[in-house]
């Protein structure tokens, strides 16, 4: 589901996290205390080199995915997803995972409005089967439970169905969009191939991914798709993950002119957090966790909604953020709660895409 999301405007200091935690808990919310184990997600950790990861070796580290960036990409995308899928099957295991992401412009005639015309489409392989996978990307998000938007609902689902339909249609898969009593789903007509709805807001999926059992069917279908609506020049990017760094250097030869990136997590006490920042410098940075409530705990008015409190740190500092699954108050009162909340300007800042 997408989240709504802001984020403090200054950086501040580790000293000054600790003391913001130490606000929050006078005002009746359960902190994590510094020496708390926890999980301190790190991304856009540039490398030069995949040994680089050795950089966390203080901490156990899990779920790393390796993401290889081909900027300004123009080629055969049959060609660069065939070569991939090609080397992967020399290497399956239960752990390995492939897919590569490529944007996608909307048809100019569909005058899309309530929606990005850019969008992603992936093509990805494990080790029991393949994936297609489109999402849309609305300009807005609102998520469930909330009425903004109602009075748009008709045009928010009316063109998300059109974007999908488009995409099924240069696809040429076996996949319907049905739209029935105000609900958008995608089905198969084939029962081996399951199509899955997902990353939901207030008008239904904004994402749908079909899985077949043999990956070659799908190469020429995602070559098509790519051919009539992918972005030209595009920023191609390859997910790798449970793989060794030979077979990773292997792979890295099929798109040699790439860049790469780390993104994962490490098993440490929050006090370490300023020990992971020191340690992906100069790029990247390391998000965690610090608390969860119920916005009725601390706001009498409005409804309720579900909040996450994190910590982001980068080189230049620390900023903090909070995700709601709602907005508790009407738009114009959200920034000014946040700041009497957290004692530092908010702004409204969504999640990546990615």
């Amino acid at each position: 589901m997408r989240e709504r999301r802001w984020e403090s405007q200054a950086t501040i200091d580790f000293e000054e996290v600790i003391a913001f935690c130490r606000s929050l808990r006078e005002r009746g919310l359960e902190v994590k205390g510094i020496d708390k184990q926890v999980a301190c997600y790190f991304e856009e950790f540039w490398i030069n080199s995949l040994d680089e990861i050795d950089r966390l070796e203080s901490w156990p580290v899990d779920e790393v995915t390796l993401v290889q960036v081909n900027d300004r990409w123009e080629g055969d995308f049959f060609v660069l997803a065939g070569s991939h899928y090609d080397l992967f099957r020399q290497h399956l295991s239960m752990e390995a995972y492939l897919s590569l992401s490529q944007p996608w412009q909307a048809p100019a005639e569909l005058k899309v409005k309530l929606h990005q015309p850019e969008s992603m489409f992936w093509i990805g392989f494990r080790q029991d089967h393949g994936f297609i996978r489109v999402r849309l990307i609305p300009n807005e998000i609102i998520t469930p439970g909330e009425r903004r938007g109602d009075q748009r609902r008709f045009s928010w689902m009316n063109e998300r169905a059109t974007l999908f339909a488009a995409a099924v249609e240069v696809l040429d898969l076996p996949l319907f969009v049905e739209w029935e009593r105000g609900a958008l789903s995608i089905s198969s007509e084939d029962s081996s191939s399951p199509v899955s709805c997902s990353w939901p807001d207030a008008f239904g999926p904004c994402q749908f991914e079909q899985i077949v059992v043999d990956p070659y069917e799908l190469l020429v279908p995602a070559a098509r798709f790519v051919s009539k609506m992918g972005s030209r020049p595009a920023t191609v990017r390859t997910f790798f993950s449970g793989f060794s760094k030979g077979v990773l250097e292997a792979f890295h030869r099929l798109q040699p002119t790439s860049r790469f990136l780390y993104r994962g997590y490490v098993h440490a006490p929050l006090k370490d957090l300023s020990k992971i920042v020191k340690a992906i410098e100069p790029n990247g940075r390391v998000l965690a966790n610090l608390c969860e409530f119920r916005t009725g705990q601390i706001l009498s008015e409005g409804e309720e909604a579900y909040a996450v409190i994190g910590v982001i740190g980068g080189e230049s500092g620390f900023k903090i953020e909070i995700r709601l699954n709602r907005a508790p108050l009407p738009e114009e009162q959200m920034e000014g709660w946040l700041q009497r909340l957290m004692g530092m300007e908010m702004r409204y800042a969504p999640l990546s895409l990615y």
